[in-house]
């Protein structure tokens, strides 16, 4: 990058940290996510190392905080606060380790593990052993008096068993289990549990702080009294902590050298680890354990030189649009795919992320060029979120949605939110359906670069032709020799029986997932037995559409789509060509254990402690449940987890009984996997 090019990238940068900072302290709420404002931070950096004539007095790399914008009173930090770097990976935590013992001139160095509360920090003033004063961190020097919010935490001793003249800080914060009851009491809207802490924190009145039931975790010791000799490492200090009944974080662990730590990170780093928690982290704190090196080791302009924190993969992070192509989906559905500068998310290299439909790039004002957020979670797959406007060039360029399919030429139906391909010839429909029912079939070596191959020679046509390959087919695909040929000609034989559910899942009929197909496989089995798989369309094409709408948990357009796809001429060739390949109907013996459920109508919604929701459907269909997608008058039981959001609030309003986690083991009598968590603190 050449001197001016930086120069205008760095003012950019400024400019676009200033603005997120200032909203993240002073308004609490997030115009960039905190992972990308530290993706945004370190390119900074990264560019004032390499221009030292860039690097100003009012960067955000030389501050710590943001400036206070007036409306509390303010305070003179007594010990001036400074903020940690930022670490994302062993090798990371290995160069910090090589500066601490270069500067100590040491062999090994202890070090102290801390999970990084995500809160806002707190300093508190004790006098004779009276919590005086509370004070928020602002820009370092200058914080805001908070004492009348602080007061209201649970958690923070107002007297302390000894007279002492103390200065202690630490994190503020909302547990994940109060966050979510407030979400469903207040009319405001808030991000994440920090965002609301630091709102909560800066309220004028207390009795608001008091309601949202704020907590408390400290870990650092300031001005003090004849404490020196007392206290000489972190565990001296949680445990003079606990002598004052002061809180501090209950994981904290001790390492003898910096592959221990690293190994403590990488445990913590596992989403579901830190899921179980009810507080939220975003890192880990690693400390040099004593003291007297952490004096040695001392400050930067901004941050210590004895401490780092270790942040976990982020979820999301900025990048460059390329381009965007139009991806055809198997029901026609067009998706705009972003093309990505390659960029690191939770761990994978991500290059491409969906932009949805038109609706989507209209609203989100996504230009090719821009400089986007983009989001990875779980395992969905990764999408745009938006584009940061402050740090466009004008190179930037609209994009511009295609009038016709991009792979066969057809008009697209343009009359939804979603632009679709009705043409079923076209060759990427084709595609895709034939990889869907692929999946479905759950068979090792029958994945997407196989059906690739079978296609560009011509080998298949429908998925019924899966079961007339031979070996004389296989051995003409790449990297299949003569072990993977059997391997998946056996496979194949051994799925030659078919659930009836397994069928119309797999052929990606239009708005029918995995449950409306089980609806209609248990539907048809009432209603006509067992039927064999050359039977099946007469029958099933015999059944009036009103019939399929009066299925339990069929909505009307499924029960349409499903009844026109039975009578499709296309149908019936795909069914013919099924019973040619000897592929058969496979009735499972449907489960009613005890019947505890049956005739009940459930939903399920949120996260569960020791169960996914597919286990819950299969406990609850298996006991006689029927499961629904949708809360509706219909619904008798909904199962509701962590989070269980809108669902569980509709299931409140129609009087829908609501059972948790401990009145579904409770009336099924199954034993919990884990013992419920105990809830210290909430």
């Amino acid at each position: 990058m050449q001197l001016e090019k930086a120069r205008e990238r760095a003012q950019k940068l400024r400019s676009q940290l200033w603005d997120a900072i200032s909203a993240y302290f002073n308004e609490n709420r997030e115009i960039v996510p905190e992972s990308v404002r530290d993706q945004l931070k370190r390119e900074l950096i990264e560019i004032e190392e390499k221009f030292p004539k860039l690097k100003t007095p009012d960067s955000p790399t030389q501050r710590v905080g943001a400036p206070l914008d007036g409306k509390l009173p303010k305070i003179e930090h007594r010990t001036r606060k400074f903020s940690l770097g930022d670490i994302f990976n062993a090798d990371e935590a290995r160069e910090f380790d090589q500066r601490v013992k270069r500067f100590l001139k040491m062999e090994n160095v202890e070090y102290s593990c801390e999970l990084k509360i995500d809160g806002i920090n707190i300093t508190l003033w004790y006098k004779n052993g009276i919590l005086e004063k509370a004070v928020s961190r602002g820009d370092g020097f200058v914080g805001e008096d908070v004492t009348h919010a602080i007061r209201t935490c649970e958690n923070v001793p107002l007297k302390l068993p000894d007279p002492l003249d103390l200065e202690v800080s630490g994190e503020c914060f909302i547990s994940k289990k109060n966050f979510q009851k407030i979400l469903k009491t207040e009319t405001d809207e808030f991000a994440n549990a920090r965002n609301l802490a630091a709102g909560t924190v800066r309220q004028l009145d207390p009795k608001i702080s008091a309601g949202r039931k704020l907590q408390m975790f400290l870990y650092t010791l300031g001005a003090a009294e004849n404490l020196e000799k007392k206290v000489k490492s972190q565990r001296e200090l949680f445990k003079f902590f606990d002598q004052e009944n002061l809180p501090h974080e209950p994981e904290f662990e001790v390492f003898e050298n910096i592959e221990k730590v690293i190994k403590f990170c990488e445990q913590w780093s596992e989403k579901s680890r830190r899921e179980k928690l009810w507080y939220d982290i975003d890192g880990i704190v690693i400390k040099v354990h004593d003291f007297e090196l952490r004096r040695r080791l001392g400050y930067t302009a901004k941050t210590a030189k004895f401490a780092i924190a270790w942040k976990f993969p982020a979820e999301e992070k900025y990048t460059k649009l390329l381009d965007v192509h139009f991806q055809v989906g198997r029901t026609g559905a067009i998706t705009p795919v972003g093309i990505l500068e390659p960029v690191e998310i939770a761990g994978s290299t991500v290059s491409r992320a969906t932009l949805h439909n038109a609706g989507e790039i209209l609203r989100k004002k996504v230009k090719i060029g821009d400089t986007v957020i983009v989001r990875k979670a779980g395992e969905i797959i990764p999408e745009i979120l938006a584009p940061i406007e402050n740090l466009r060039d004008g190179s930037e360029r609209e994009i511009i949605f295609p009038e016709n399919c991009p792979e066969c030429g057809e008009k697209l139906d343009r009359e939804e939110i979603v632009a679709r391909c009705e043409n079923g010839n076209c060759p990427a429909r084709h595609r895709e359906s034939l990889l869907h029912f692929a999946k479905n079939l759950k068979i090792d070596g029958l994945g997407e670069s196989t059906i690739d191959a079978l296609l560009a020679l011509d080998l298949v046509h429908s998925p019924a032709d899966f079961w007339k390959l031979d070996q004389w087919d296989l051995v003409q695909l790449p990297g299949f020799k003569f072990k993977k040929v059997e391997n998946l000609l056996l496979a194949l034989e051994a799925r030659k029986k078919l659930e009836l559910a397994e069928i119309i899942f797999g052929v990606g009929i239009r708005l029918i997932g995995a449950e409306n197909a089980k609806l209609f496989s248990h539907f048809f089995r009432e209603k006509f037995g067992e039927i064999p798989l050359p039977d099946f369309l007469e029958k099933s094409r015999s059944v009036p559409l009103e019939d399929f709408e009066n299925v339990d948990g069929v909505g009307e357009k499924v029960a349409q789509k499903f009844h026109a796809w039975l009578h499709d001429s296309a149908t019936e060739i795909f069914w013919k060509n099924l019973a040619d390949a000897g592929v058969e109907l496979f009735w499972r013996e449907r489960k009613n254990s005890d019947g505890k459920l049956s005739g009940e109508k459930i939903v399920i919604t949120g996260s569960f402690e020791n169960f996914s929701r597919d286990e819950l459907k299969k406990i609850a269909t298996d006991s006689g449940a029927k499961i629904l997608s949708a809360i509706s008058a219909n619904c008798t039981i909904l199962f509701a987890g962590e989070k269980a959001g809108s669902k569980l609030k509709k299931a409140e309003e129609l009087g829908v009984k609501i059972w948790n986690e401990k009145q579904i083991c409770d009336a099924l009598g199954i034993q919990p996997k884990r013992a419920a968590k105990t809830p210290a603190l909430f």
